[in-house]
């Protein structure tokens, strides 16, 4: 009886301390979870003890992973859609905790026929921390490069007179650029002090504001470092179009995208991702002859260097902070006037001709 009591114990205490480390589950979930996984555990203490300690561990293992995967299917079929998401994103993170703590109560108990408690216990203890801090670590890794937040700040071109700037609609959230951010913008366009804030200013004379910042965040990692991506959003982009957009490969790492019709796109800052990339779509709407920025929808895709662990992520639309409009329609040109370029406004509608 005292076998069976430590091989649950062990599991129970495992499972209770590396999914609050790991941030598998919640503490409460993790705890009355655990009861029932370790009374598994529990369960198969005489085939523990047959195997011996050679199998015993790769028994436990193959039962942690099929309770895992069992559960997973459990929540699929009766579960909410937020549980759902979640079990997805934590499966295989989940399937390790599982394994590592089947494993080393596994071990201990096997150990317990030809050893004393101690030893045995030091046994399962080492197996189970090897099981979690080797594949942590690399799990870890791959997240800090993979996995962190995308920090997308828009910039949009308006024609407004030298001593205005935009005006933004009651209850918008002013975005505002860091003195790093700015500081990285100056080395690839001009960037000048106005009544609005800091503009950029591209070649052709247009002038650029930040119109919202929004942070991406993979639910299963919210924390760690932050990618910036300074995006460009130019005048004469008439139709709805789809971009896939690269971000920086140094997770701390900060990028200009200047979007062009096509679905074309320049990047500027450095070696860009081969894992992480942004899919944004902008949705335009056409009024009185003139194209007005509705919203923006991005999706964020990650790639692990060892397979695909991530799920997209969608963004719902982001509306614009202030009126917008990307492109004005041509004036209609008099016998002795000669036609001036269109210019895009921040008016609701376009000015009267």
């Amino acid at each position: 009886m005292k076998t069976y009591a430590r091989t649950y114990w062990f599991t129970w205490a495992f499972l209770v301390v590396a999914a609050a480390l790991t941030g598998v589950a919640s503490l409460k979930d993790a705890f009355f979870g655990g009861l029932f996984a370790a009374l598994l555990s529990a369960l198969l203490t005489k085939a523990y003890e047959r195997s011996g300690p050679r199998y015993a561990a790769l028994i436990g293992a193959a039962a942690g992973s099929l309770w895992v995967v069992a559960m997973f299917f459990r929540i699929r079929w009766f579960g909410e859609p937020e549980k759902i998401q979640q079990a997805e994103w934590t499966l295989g993170t989940d399937i390790s905790v599982h394994a590592a703590g089947f494993a080393g109560a596994a071990l201990l108990t096997a150990l317990l026929t030809r050893h004393a408690f101690p030893k045995a216990l030091g046994g399962g203890l080492l197996l189970a921390a090897a099981m979690t801090v080797v594949p942590y670590g690399v799990i870890a890794w791959v997240d800090h490069r993979v996995a962190g937040p995308v920090e997308l700040v828009l910039l949009v071109s308006a024609e407004v007179a030298p001593d205005e700037g935009p005006v933004r609609r009651v209850g918008a959230v002013q975005a505002v650029l860091t003195a790093a951010e700015i500081g990285f913008l100056k080395e690839h366009a001009l960037v000048v002090e106005g009544p609005g804030g800091p503009e950029v200013v591209d070649g052709e004379g247009r002038r650029y504001w930040p119109l919202l910042r929004r942070r991406l965040v993979y639910p299963g990692n919210p924390g760690g470092p932050v990618r910036t991506v300074l995006l460009l959003l130019p005048p004469g982009l008439l139709t709805d179009e789809t971009w896939e957009i690269p971000v920086h490969q140094d997770p701390h790492g900060l990028a200009l995208v200047t979007l062009d019709a096509q679905q074309s796109a320049r990047f500027a800052g450095g070696p860009a991702s081969q894992a992480v990339r942004l899919a944004l779509s902008l949705a335009v709407k056409t009024s009185a002859g003139a194209s007005a920025y509705q919203s923006l929808r991005v999706t964020t895709f990650r790639q692990s260097p060892v397979g695909n662990m991530y799920a997209p992520i969608p963004t719902l639309g982001l509306s614009a902070a202030f009126p917008t409009t990307l492109v004005d329609p041509a004036p209609s040109a008099k016998p002795d006037e000669k036609i001036r370029p269109s210019r895009p406004s921040f008016g609701d509608a376009p000015p009267a001709r």
